[in-house]
């Protein structure tokens, strides 16, 4: 049996990864050579910046999410961790699956294209989800007196994010442009406040205080 450990290694790790996801977007970005006209060519490059800033707020977003679950999460064990390091493994494609995307758009394999980069992102929000699933089902690994309540609301707003990706993977089978919905949406929904949010703040007021 594999002794539970303290996560601090782990969010280190996550927030590394995560960071050099998150800044690895840019390498695909196109850039005009010189003698070209500047604004023409940015403009006609469009899908690579809007894949990369859909892409490098989705990443922020699991950040921030991350940062919040783990807020509860104290101890990891090795089944954790796999499922940890399968959520990173998706995140490291984010960069791969933007640039496939991106360099697509308009053309014939657009339709795959976009179906490679839902399908990613799918699975790491599963994967996501999947971590904190265990997290609250394996004994000794949430902080202690955690409230029962909070958790099954942490649980029922983290599986909006596959549910929506999942949508906008069923949706870019029929339109590719319209398969971005199910994500602006997501994006607002984790931009508003959150009962779960405030919720969060109040304990950290109370153990700072």
């Amino acid at each position: 049996m594999y002794n539970h450990r303290t996560t601090d290694r782990l969010e280190y790790f996550s927030d590394a990864v995560l960071a050099i996801a998150a800044t690895l977007l840019a390498t695909e970005l196109p850039k005009p050579e010189a003698g070209t006209d500047l604004l023409r060519e940015i403009l006609k490059n469009w899908p690579h910046y809007a894949a990369f800033a859909a892409s490098f707020l989705f990443i922020c977003v699991a950040w921030s999410n991350h940062h919040n679950m783990f807020i509860y999460i104290k101890k990891t064990d090795q089944y954790l961790l796999i499922l940890h390091i399968l959520f990173l493994m998706f995140v490291t494609l984010q960069s791969f699956t933007t640039g496939l995307l991106a360099r697509h758009v308009g053309k014939p394999d657009e339709r795959t294209a976009a179906l490679i980069y839902h399908t990613i992102l799918v699975l790491m929000t599963v994967l996501y989800n999947c971590v904190w699933w265990y997290a609250t089902r394996k004994k000794g690994l949430l902080e202690e007196n955690t409230d029962p309540a909070l958790v099954k609301l942490l649980t029922r707003e983290y599986a909006i994010a596959p549910v929506l990706h999942l949508a906008a993977l069923i949706i870019s089978f029929w339109n590719v442009a319209f398969s971005i919905i199910p994500i602006v949406l997501l994006y607002i929904y984790f931009a508003l406040p959150r009962f779960s949010e405030k919720k969060i703040r109040e304990r950290n007021e109370s153990i700072q205080g």
